[in-house]
């Protein structure tokens, strides 16, 4: 059995998703609580919008999913890699049946 599959994953990962949102809150409440008065923005609010989307992202699909977000997904054949049987070429197939 896989980690996440366990009774207690489920909670533990949307715990985690809301820790991250609350986070997230924090870092908005920094960025936007001492504007630069030079009006100049530094790399250092680049950098906390960076984490405050991170945070977000990663604590609303936590959040949400909680241990769906581990479920596999079956994929439609038009998205899949096919691969040729090694042997004769598409071109060599032509040929032969030409």
């Amino acid at each position: 059995m896989v980690w996440h599959e366990r009774r207690y994953a489920n909670l533990a990962l949307r715990l985690s998703g809301f820790l991250l949102l609350g986070l997230t809150a924090l870092i908005a409440r920094h960025l936007f609580s001492a504007p630069d008065p030079a009006g100049k923005v530094r790399l250092s609010a680049y950098l906390f919008a960076l984490a405050q989307m991170v945070t977000l992202s990663a604590g609303a699909a936590l959040a949400v999913l909680g241990r769906h977000l581990f479920d596999q997904v079956e994929l439609p054949a038009r998205w899949r890699i096919h691969i040729p049987p090694r042997g004769k070429s598409a071109r060599q197939r032509a040929r032969d049946a030409a």
